[in-house]
């Protein structure tokens, strides 16, 4: 005889305890998507944001609609709004010290029981990215750097430096390109359409689709604030 409720109350319990066991001492939005197999630890994660499978987020914030990727790791890094982060991203891993006679992570990492005290901080200085950003996939964002407002950093990056606002870079640290001449970059700064509320942009989301001009950026201010 078979018990589809019974195992259905049994599946929804094991879920549960892996939620309970992957999640820690963080903030969860309840429309937020987190995948079971991703650890969450010390972080607040905002409203629409999409975690997937293998992940880690680690002492940091993620803002509404942003997402991780597959197997990406994000260390003390605040997060801004609508970012597209792809799969095998890290951002703001540990940094080993080489300055030192041994580089080894014995000098900061209790585990192999060597010290009692830390000689240096493995995650000190974090990772800010602002909003609508897009990084790639197999891309590293170091520590300490700032991605700003619109970036695009393409597959396969290193970033060790700040990126501006609507630059477009790949490899290391190499700028591309502009995504937006100035006079459009300075309007979309202007604007934040980011910053109004989730039903305001929904409602504007046929503008936000078009190629910007001054004219359609004009129109998505006043429909923003209308």
């Amino acid at each position: 005889m078979e018990y589809p409720f019974i195992w259905s109350i049994i599946i929804q319990f094991r879920l549960e305890n892996i939620m309970v066991d992957n999640i820690k001492n963080s903030v969860i939005a309840e429309t937020a998507d987190i995948d079971n197999n991703s650890i969450i630890l010390n972080s607040k994660v905002g409203e629409l944001c999409m975690v997937g499978k293998n992940c880690r987020l680690c002492y940091s914030t993620i803002d509404d609609l942003s997402y991780i990727s597959v197997n990406t790791h994000v260390f003390s890094a605040e997060i801004g709004k609508y970012n597209s982060i792809s799969w095998n991203v890290s951002v703001g891993p540990a940094q080993h010290n080489p300055s030192r006679i041994s580089s080894h992570a014995m000098l900061y990492a209790y585990k192999f029981k060597m010290i009692d005290n830390q000689y240096y901080n493995q995650y000190e200085g974090g990772v800010k990215i602002e909003n609508d950003v897009w990084i790639g996939c197999n891309s590293v964002v170091m520590r300490g750097v700032t991605v700003g407002d619109g970036a695009v950093i393409g597959a396969n990056s290193i970033i060790t430096k700040d990126v501006p606002p609507y630059a477009i870079v790949c490899g290391v640290n190499r700028f591309l390109r502009w995504r937006f001449d100035e006079e459009i970059r300075y309007r979309l700064l202007e604007i934040k359409w980011w910053n109004y509320s989730i039903d305001k942009v929904k409602n504007c989301i046929e503008l936000i689709a078009q190629e910007p001009t001054l004219q359609i950026l004009d129109k998505l201010d006043k429909r923003l604030k209308e």
